[in-house]
């Protein structure tokens, strides 16, 4: 049977009661509390932190920064951003979600393979140095201009169990495959589906929008033409341009071997490949995921499903505060239980239940 409020507060009155016969012992209560809430406090100005088995995670953020992603179909803030600058703050904000003692890796990713540009560093003692990479990613750093999206996750997977054991994946891409190949000369994934753990993240719209031309100040200087995709186009063996190149109108390498314009009629525009980034989370055993703000991925990176228990330096002040406050509330309490203002605050609390309660036996 559950007490009343108000009658568990007349017995804990009541008891205080026979306190002040031995008014040495309530004041030996409350000079206890106010000593051990300062000696908690004072412990946590030096920060204190010990080795414990905690719960981390460890992930190889991988971006894809082929011009594709620099469509901007997302909305922040009423402003439009592109898919690159979304995936960045994406990965940003998972570093902020990471507890201390999780390991972070980068990579880029263009053409046919992942460029590792940051090995393994524990997030908090790093997370300047992070976060500035992540923020410092750019189209320009791309190698080339094609866009093979199954050999670079494969080629990330492959490098997966190579930076660590219980390292996972999370691969930012829109899914286009620029210029468009033949699935028959598409690679086969060699590692066994689920052998690496993570997410294969979706970026953009579903809807095609062109793809914009950026200048070396990030201006758009136009947009990438039917006719001028059509030129580059081929079945995605051929020896690979460098952007630079492909600008200026280089493709010699794609004579007698292009696709013809049934590949091509819309390779000039570019939205989310749902459909191949499903098959490919599929053929390795990733979780395909949309992403639509940029807080998901926090919740993705600290899922159960993707912890690593070790032991890790644990910072001890959130676990000497909890007792610190409850000294002080105690303290409080001992002090100020008889005072009239205490009692006026019962009494309104009381009160409204009372009318409460009686509000509800009306209503029936």
């Amino acid at each position: 049977m559950q007490l009343r409020f108000s009658e568990g507060w007349r017995g804990f009155k009541q008891m205080l009661g026979a306190l002040p016969s031995e008014g040495s012992r309530l004041h030996a209560w409350r000079k206890f509390c106010l000593i051990a809430a300062f000696l908690l406090l004072t412990i946590i100005l030096f920060r204190p932190h010990l080795m414990l088995p905690n719960r981390v995670y460890d992930w190889y953020f991988v971006v894809d920064i082929t011009q594709s992603m620099n469509v901007p179909d997302y909305q922040v803030a009423g402003k439009s951003i592109s898919r690159l600058q979304m995936a960045k703050q994406s990965i940003r904000k998972s570093l902020s979600a990471l507890p201390c003692g999780s390991q972070v890796a980068l990579g880029m990713f263009t053409e046919r393979n992942v460029v590792n540009v940051v090995e393994p560093v524990e997030v908090c003692a790093h997370f300047a140095a992070l976060d500035q990479t992540v923020a410092s990613m750019d189209w320009r750093m791309a190698w080339a201009a094609d866009s093979f999206i199954a050999h670079g996750l494969y080629n990330a997977l492959e490098q997966a169990p190579k930076l660590g054991k219980q390292i996972r994946v999370m691969f930012f891409t829109d899914g286009q495959q620029a210029p468009p190949a033949n699935p028959k000369y598409m690679p086969g994934y060699a590692g066994k589906p689920g052998d690496v753990q993570g997410y294969l993240v979706g970026m953009g719209k579903p809807v095609a929008s062109k793809i914009p031309k950026l200048d070396e100040k990030n201006a758009v200087s136009g947009y990438w033409e039917q006719e001028e995709v059509q030129r580059f186009g081929n079945f995605g063996m051929a020896e690979t341009l460098s952007v630079l190149a492909m600008e200026q109108g280089q493709h010699d390498r794609n004579a007698g071997h292009g696709p013809g314009t049934d590949l091509l009629n819309n390779a000039h525009l570019s939205a989310l490949d749902e459909q191949n980034l499903q098959r490919l989370a599929n053929i390795t055993g990733l979780n395909y995921v949309r992403l639509e703000q940029s807080a998901q991925s926090s919740g993705w990176a600290t899922g159960l499903g993707m912890t690593a228990w070790r032991w890790a330096d644990t910072d001890l002040r959130p676990w000497l505060a909890l007792p610190a406050i409850a000294c002080w509330l105690l303290y409080l309490l001992l002090t100020f239980a008889g005072s009239p203002w205490v009692q006026w605050v019962v009494q309104r609390w009381s009160g409204a239940r009372q009318a409460m309660r009686s509000s509800k036996i009306l209503s029936k």
